[in-house]
């Protein structure tokens, strides 16, 4: 059997021996205490880092252009746009006689060769509007491949129609314009007619 006391000292009491107890169990508790203190001060440390990138899509990667003379190409984004040079000889396209047919090219084009474009021709806008000479008059739109627009009335044009300008090449317009050889023109109150048509183009699927 072995008892507390220390060498030198007196043996230790009951009362001296449980005082010393809860003193360790102190000790031990603070120390738990310290210990979780400890931890949640490490876990609220933390750190942020940021990376960035810009993207876009622009002109560079598709886009369309139009041109009156096969050469000169402008975006003509706002009406009237680029005017049709329609034929002034042999016909003289502000002077038609019944039967006569006036003439006029427009390129398109798209340019960074990335993606077809889908050009939609719109039917014109016809000023002044209502209009008796437009009523009469008959459009044709066609390339070398084919008639889009085949003797329409000018006024309506029918349904718009969509054509397929391929990635970075030219696509060459015709517009004819005919004044009937039955048309009377002591019948048209109206004695010219300005036609806009709009060419709305968007990317064709790679």
């Amino acid at each position: 059997m072995t008892n507390n006391s220390t060498p030198g000292n007196a043996p230790l009491t009951d009362e001296e021996r449980v005082r010393k107890s809860r003193k360790r169990k102190a000790i031990l508790a603070s120390g738990a205490v310290l210990g979780v203190g400890a931890v949640v001060t490490l876990a609220a440390w933390n750190d942020t880092v940021f990376g960035n990138g810009e993207f876009g899509v622009g002109k560079t990667a598709w886009n369309v252009q139009g041109s009156i003379d096969g050469t000169n190409y402008n975006e003509y984004a706002t009406g009237p746009g680029g005017k049709i040079a329609f034929s002034a000889t042999p016909i003289d396209a502000l002077n038609l006689m019944p039967g006569q047919t006036t003439t006029g090219k427009f390129w398109l084009r798209e340019t960074n060769g990335n993606l077809d474009a889908l050009v939609t021709i719109q039917a014109p806008t016809i000023t002044p509007s209502p209009n008796s000479l437009a009523d009469v008059l008959e459009l044709t739109i066609k390339d070398s491949t084919g008639t889009y627009v085949d003797k329409k009335k000018l006024s309506s044009q029918g349904a718009s129609t969509t054509i397929t300008v391929p990635k970075g090449e030219t696509k060459e317009l015709t517009f004819e314009v005919t004044l009937p050889a039955t048309a009377n023109p002591n019948q048209i109150s109206d004695t010219s007619a300005e036609a806009v048509w709009e060419m709305k183009a968007e990317s064709a699927e790679a």
